[in-house]
């Protein structure tokens, strides 16, 4: 009876698609979730360990986890196929209870955005008004959503190799976030004099020379970060003020050295205040983003509560 009772229970587990969390989460709201465990996860309440891979023949099965002061605990797993491959988020209450499963590919590129949101939030000038876009993917479009959360940009500078692609973002900022967006060809006339940097490509040598960036920008890097494989040129962290990471931890794990050996500040250090944060309108600050894990496991434990209010 117990089996039974545990399979009839386990129909009313809520599947979460990727057109649900579009449709549910809000930049605002990724971002405030991120910041919050962030800071967490500085202080030891978000247990949030590197990410494992396991190999199982075929493919790499990677796994993430994490688990809060609150009880609420998951993780998340993907496989490395080649081309698309959905992944799976599954989330538990304090008392053991599937809440739910989220499939697909939104969350993981949302939750890399929020958590760039919020190095925006604590790191970029309050007036920070224009902002340049390097690349025209789904994670340059998940970084832009939440920045636009968290500042108010005049204008809006895209720039990747492919023209149509770069059009179809700038018009696509244009419509679905109200910007002033413009494509440009040239990516060190798109950073020139920009408040907000967002790279996020696939490239593995740099995009850009350091000597690009103006005083006082900050920088978000999505994108390679190991050393002889990176999207940013290792000068630009020489140069910066700031080197935050959202995991040090991660960044500490990978198999190959990452691509500045300066030490990364904790993101979450910062958001708390206990770490310097920007000091001055000239300082450059940059943010790398490893891939905080455990920041997916509470962002679909958001997004569950927030289909469960709406009925």
């Amino acid at each position: 009876m117990k089996a039974l009772s545990g399979s009839r229970r386990l129909e009313y587990v809520k599947v979460i698609s990727d057109g649900d969390v579009r449709a549910t989460l809000r930049a605002g709201a990724a971002v405030r979730v991120s910041r919050d465990a962030l800071v967490d996860a500085y202080r030891g309440t978000l247990k949030a360990p590197p990410r494992t891979g396991i190999d199982v023949g075929s493919t790499e099965l990677v796994f993430t986890a994490g688990g809060n002061a609150s009880g609420t605990a998951g993780f998340r797993c993907y496989g490395l196929w080649p081309g698309h491959a959905d992944q799976l988020v599954a989330v538990w209450d304090n008392k053991g209870n599937l809440r739910g499963v989220v499939i697909g590919t939104a969350l993981g590129a949302l939750r890399t955005g929020g958590l760039g949101g919020a190095a925006v939030d604590v790191l970029a000038k309050p007036d920070a008004s224009v902002c340049a876009v390097i690349g025209s993917g789904t994670q340059s479009w998940a970084q832009l959503w939440a920045a636009c959360a968290v500042r108010t940009f005049s204008e809006v500078r895209v720039s990747s190799p492919t023209p149509e692609n770069r059009a179809k973002f700038a018009a696509r900022a244009r419509d679905e976030l109200g910007l002033n967006a413009v494509d440009l060809a040239d990516s060190v006339a798109a950073v020139r004099d920009a408040d907000v940097v967002l790279v996020a490509t696939k490239s593995a040598k740099p995009v850009l020379p350091a000597t690009a960036f103006a005083p006082g920008c900050h920088v978000n890097t999505i994108g390679p970060k190991l050393r002889g494989a990176s999207e940013l040129p290792p000068e630009l962290a020489s140069v910066a003020a700031i080197v935050a990471t959202d995991s040090p931890a991660q960044a500490a794990a990978y198999g190959n050295p990452f691509f500045t050996g300066r030490k990364l500040a904790h993101l979450g250090g910062i958001i708390a205040g206990d770490l310097p944060g920007r000091i001055s309108e000239g300082q450059i600050t940059l943010y790398c983003a490893t891939g905080l894990a455990g920041a997916e496991v509470l962002l679909a434990d958001h997004v569950i509560s927030e289909l469960a209010l709406a009925g």
